[in-house]
């Protein structure tokens, strides 16, 4: 990574570490539709085996601001960013801008390169000449808070 990265402090890989403890601790949710009283039909699911396919370049990051609404990423929300998947045009991304992490669509045609936000409300970035759009890595899942 070079210095023009912004810091990576509030960056948390996630996933297992397949150099640790061969038998990983297990966070695990139930699921299924049986009785309460019965445990047919609820099966154990790790959210590390459907959610993260490449754990060593996974990372887990807060979002902050309204530009991603319309697609369903809103602020506070936690995103998994892989940074093993290529970009691609349409993937959301979480890119380097002015050394400050930006989550936008990433829109690539040709010589024309955006980060489109869904939000009318906030602009897309189109980069300048000289200036340095990097993307960190793609956006693969949102987790949300739901209010309670």
């Amino acid at each position: 990574m070079s210095s023009s990265l912004p810091s990576l402090g509030n960056v948390v890989r996630v996933g297992r570490d397949p150099a640790a403890d061969p038998v990983p601790a297990r966070s695990s949710v139930a699921i299924g539709f049986g009785s309460p009283a019965d445990d047919t039909g609820v099966t154990r699911l790790d959210l590390n085996d459907i959610l993260i396919k490449h754990p060593q370049a996974t990372f887990l990051m807060r979002v902050a601001g309204d530009a991603m609404r319309e697609a369903a990423i809103d602020a506070g929300d936690f995103v998994l960013v892989d940074r093993a998947i290529t970009p691609a045009h349409g993937h959301v991304v979480i890119a380097v801008v002015g050394g400050e992490f930006v989550c936008r669509r990433l829109f690539k045609q040709g010589d024309d390169l955006r980060l489109q936000a869904t939000h009318p409300a906030s602009a897309d970035i189109v980069p300048d000449d000289g200036q340095e759009l990097q993307v960190w890595g793609v956006v693969t899942n949102a987790i949300k808070s739901m209010p309670v």
